[in-house]
């Protein structure tokens, strides 16, 4: 014998449990919201086929359904946080941007077919993997999405250039804390349309659902970017030698570090987003991805015609180039020559730190550093203000202290 009121009572339990109405239940079973009333009034009971759409709903068998109590404790991913459906959802729409393979399709990974460097004498494989940190969490906050794909793609790019290589694929891992099928799809069309500009192909990448791994609200976006290279001409740091030239080319802004600092500025003083940088809403600025320096270095890149590249991307202009100089060599730099954007003098208005401290966590207008012999330099200078403003910076001397400073920033 059923007990309907034992039955409606646990109905209506369970869809307050799934933070579902009566209304929203009912459109999810294509019924009336008057029977799912009547159910919980334990006027009626429903009918085998809307059982089983209950059962799978709620999560709970047919029989405890009509025993109007659970049996025991039952786990699910969904229970879990985690709504594999959508997922799915999310996976089979990244589809149609990711390069798939023929000879497994069951292979969770990707396969690229390396068949046209094989006239490479020795060929190299460079990896390069990125997490936005501070500036993606800002991004996704203030609606920067757009922009912060573009800032992963030409950081990477940047990156692996600095060894003198060519991009190939990437690969995304996105972890969040719940669905968010309208963003992640954004995301991954947005990364198909960047990967295109540049001849670069997306190989299967992860999404994933992690509500105790992840803030609510808040995504990890990993990206790792493969490029390959013939070994005798990558560059080598170790061809920097006395009285080559160091020239620099400008940076977009921030670019891609330094957003910890600026993520505390707007904690603290929010009134910085009212801030005009050049008649640019403060905003806006920060947000701006990094210029792409691969089309006008990949020529000299070919000719051999560069010691060493440094791109500004972390730690700031100072440890940034300090890494590059061999043992033995001083990288000799005059600041009085270095065109500070606006952007960085509102920084360090509202930052009230020293010269040292801004050079150690911005460009501070160095997007990238070109090593060359003096011999080449007015050649080098010539190609790449074509492309962006470059100037001569500074040259390498013999000594023991790796960066040194000549004269200050003029602010």
């Amino acid at each position: 014998m059923l007990d309907y009121e034992k039955i409606g009572l646990f109905l209506s339990n369970e869809r307050k449990k799934e933070k579902l109405t009566q209304k929203q239940l009912a459109g999810k079973l294509n019924i009336t919201f008057q029977a799912v009333s009547r159910w919980e009034k334990g006027i009626s009971v429903p009918s085998l086929d809307v059982l089983d759409d209950l059962s799978r709903i709620f999560n709970v068998s047919i029989d405890e359904i009509l025993k109007g109590e659970r049996f025991n404790m039952r786990f699910s991913y969904e229970k879990a946080g985690v709504d594999v459906k959508k997922v799915d959802i999310i996976n089979k729409k990244a589809k149609d941007f990711v390069e798939m393979d023929e000879y497994n399709p069951s292979f969770r990974g990707g396969i690229y077919d390396l068949k046209k460097y094989l006239a490479f004498e020795h060929p190299i494989i460079v990896s390069r993997v990125l997490e936005p940190g501070s500036k993606q969490r800002i991004a996704i906050e203030y609606g920067y999405i757009e922009e912060l794909i573009q800032d992963i793609f030409l950081t990477l790019i940047n990156d692996i250039l600095a060894t003198g290589v060519n991009p190939l694929f990437i690969t995304n891992t996105i972890i969040s804390s719940h669905e968010n099928i309208d963003l992640i799809n954004k995301i991954v069309a947005l990364s198909y349309a960047e990967a295109k500009k540049y001849d670069i192909k997306i190989l299967k990448g992860q999404y994933s659902i992690k509500p105790k791994v992840v803030y609510p609200d808040e995504y990890l976006i990993d990206t790792e970017m493969i490029g390959i290279a013939d070994y005798k001409k990558m560059i080598n740091y170790k061809n920097i030698t006395n009285g080559d030239s160091i020239l620099y080319i400008e940076s977009n802004g921030i670019h891609h570090h330094g957003f910890s600092l600026v993520d505390k500025l707007l904690e603290e003083f929010p009134e910085i987003k009212k801030e005009s940088i050049g008649g640019i809403e403060f905003m806006d600025e920060i947000m701006k991805p990094p210029y792409c320096y691969y089309s006008c270095l990949k020529e000299l890149i070919e000719k051999e015609k560069i010691h060493g590249l440094v791109n500004v991307a972390g730690f700031g202009m100072a440890r940034s180039v300090e890494r590059i100089i061999p043992n033995g060599f001083s990288a000799q730099i005059d600041l009085n020559k270095i065109k500070i954007p606006t952007i960085f003098k509102c920084l360090r208005k509202y930052l009230n730190v020293d010269d040292l401290e801004m050079l150690n966590t911005f460009n501070c207008g160095i997007g990238y550093i070109v090593i060359v012999s003096s011999l080449d330099e007015n050649m080098v200078l010539k190609h790449i203000n074509k492309y962006y403003t470059c100037n001569k910076i500074g040259c390498i001397k013999k000594g023991t202290k790796k960066i040194k400073f000549n004269n200050s920033l003029k602010w």
